[in-house]
């Protein structure tokens, strides 16, 4: 594929993807727990695992984080979204490989892997009661990565021709 396509192609998913980050917290908590969301915006790091390569999934959602928090967040958010946006698609990118899983599960483990690395991260700014959300953040990041993992997969088998494989 024509660099220039890649580039463009890259540039509007990172767009949506912030624009779906930005159009998520505009909405209430879905539970009065912090760190505990949809992560709508990760339905296109997933979509990316699926139909591009490593290193334009891996710029793709490191530039996300870089805008996201630039545009709005602080250092602190940086480090935490960091933390669990590169976690969590390492372990995402070794779930796929091993074919074990759905696209659902591979998401699943990686909202699993984006909270434990948030919470490992929160653990060096407020301590040791940061452990203590372990057990509910791992299930919510279970359960809201096989949702943003179902989305992703509408997404593939519908858009196929709109965003081929690179």
């Amino acid at each position: 594929m024509i660099k220039t396509k890649i580039i463009t192609r890259m540039s509007i998913l990172v767009t949506i993807a912030l624009l779906l980050g930005y159009v998520e917290s505009l909405f209430p908590p879905i539970v009065p727990i912090p760190g505990i969301k949809l992560g709508l915006a990760n339905a296109v790091v997933i979509l990316l695992l699926y139909t591009y390569s490593w290193k334009t999934t891996s710029t793709v959602s490191i530039l996300r984080v870089i805008l996201s928090t630039t545009l709005f967040g602080s250092v602190t958010s940086f480090l935490y979204s960091l933390s669990g946006a590169v976690v969590s698609l390492l372990i995402m990118m070794i779930a796929k490989k091993t074919k074990l899983f759905s696209i659902s599960g591979v998401s699943s483990i990686g909202g699993i892997f984006h909270n434990i690395a948030q919470i490992t991260c929160a653990y060096f700014f407020v301590g040791k009661g940061a452990i203590l959300y372990i057990p509910i953040l791992c299930v919510s990041g279970a359960v809201c990565g096989a949702l943003t993992g179902i989305v992703a997969q509408l997404i593939i088998k519908r858009g196929r021709n709109l965003f081929g494989k690179e």
